[in-house]
C-alpha cells in the first residue's frame, strides 16, 4: 500500500475513533443534563466528527508542543473553541437553525441549577467548554494518542483498509440520510406557523378560550405527527435546537414535544 493511502487511512481511523469518544462524552453529558439517555450528535451514528476533527487539529498541529503543557494546553482551547465556533456558524448557514448555545446552558443538581455558560462568545463557545477541551487535548497529546497509535500499528494492513473503506462508507450514508432527513424542517414550521396564525386570528378575543387551547393543541399534536424519524431524534438530542426564521413556533415545539415525553414516563 502506498505511503501516502496508508497514512491517510490511518487519520481517517483516528478521526472515527475520536469521534466515538467525542460522542460518548457529549452523550454522558447531556443525558446527565436532561436526566434521561439522550444519543447526542448530528449523524445517527455513535460518532460525533466535530471531536474527531479537533483531535486530529490536536496531534498533528500541536503535538510539537508537548514540551510544554501550558503552552499545549493554551494552543489546543483556543484551537478546539475555534473549531467549535465556525463549526456553529456552518451548521446554522447550511440549515438556518441554531444547534446550541451556551447562553441557556446549566445543569440542575441536588435541585439547584448551575449555569456553566456564563462566560462565553455569542453563545457558540465558553469558558467552561474551553477549559474541557484545553484539559482533554493534554491528556489525548502525552497519553492517549501514543496508546491508540500503538493499537493502529498492530493491524495488519489489508484488514486496516477494509475496515476503513467500511467506516467511509458507513458514515456517508449517514450523512445523507441525515441531511435529507431534517432539510424540509424548516419549510414545515413555516406551514406550522401559518396555520396557528390563522386560528389566533379566527379567534381574535378568544383566544384565551378552551376552544382555542384545543384547537392550537391539537394542531401541534398534527404537526408532530408530521416530522420524521430524524427530525425528532435532533429535536430530542439538542434540547436548544431551534430555527433562526420561525424561532418562537420552534421552540413552542421542543416544549411541546417534551411534555409529551415526559407525560408518557408518568
Amino acid at each position: 500500500m502506498p505511503d501516502l493511502a496508508l497514512t491517510l487511512e490511518r487519520y481517517f481511523f483516528w478521526l472515527v475513533m475520536y469521534s466515538f469518544a467525542g460522542w460518548v462524552y457529549e452523550s454522558a453529558l447531556e443525558s446527565f443534563r436532561q436526566k434521561r439517555l439522550v444519543n447526542r450528535g448530528f449523524l445517527n451514528g455513535p460518532y460525533c466528527p466535530i471531536y474527531g476533527f479537533g483531535s486530529l487539529l490536536d496531534v498533528l498541529v500541536l503535538g510539537n508542543l508537548r514540551y510544554n503543557p501550558i503552552v499545549l494546553f493554551v494552543s489546543s482551547a483556543v484551537l478546539t473553541c475555534l473549531l467549535e465556533y465556525i463549526t456553529s456558524v456552518v451548521m446554522e448557514k447550511i440549515f438556518n437553525v441554531r444547534w446550541w448555545d451556551y447562553n441557556d446552558f446549566k445543569f440542575t443538581v441536588f435541585g439547584k441549577e448551575i449555569f456553566v455558560g456564563k462566560f462565553n462568545i455569542n453563545g457558540r463557545v465558553c469558558l467552561v467548554g474551553a477549559i474541557a477541551f484545553g484539559t482533554l487535548s493534554v491528556l489525548l497529546v502525552y497519553f492517549i494518542h501514543p496508546f491508540v497509535v500503538s493499537l493502529t500499528d498492530k493491524l495488519s494492513y489489508p484488514l486496516f483498509h477494509y475496515v476503513c473503506a467500511g467506516l467511509l462508507f458507513l458514515i456517508l450514508i449517514d450523512c445523507l440520510h441525515t441531511v435529507l432527513g431534517f432539510s424540509s424542517f424548516n419549510e414545515k414550521l413555516k406551514g406550522l406557523a401559518s396555520n396557528i396564525g390563522q386560528i389566533r386570528v379566527n379567534l381574535n378575543d378568544k383566544f384565551q378560550s378552551t376552544s382555542a387551547y384545543e384547537k392550537i393543541n391539537s394542531t401541534y399534536e398534527k404537526f408532530v405527527k408530521s416530522l420524521n424519524r430524524q427530525q425528532l431524534r435532533l429535536i430530542r438530542s439538542f434540547s436548544q435546537l431551534r430555527s433562526i426564521k420561525y424561532r418562537k413556533i420552534s421552540e413552542e415545539v421542543k416544549k411541546f414535544i417534551f411534555r409529551k415525553d415526559r407525560n408518557k414516563k408518568q
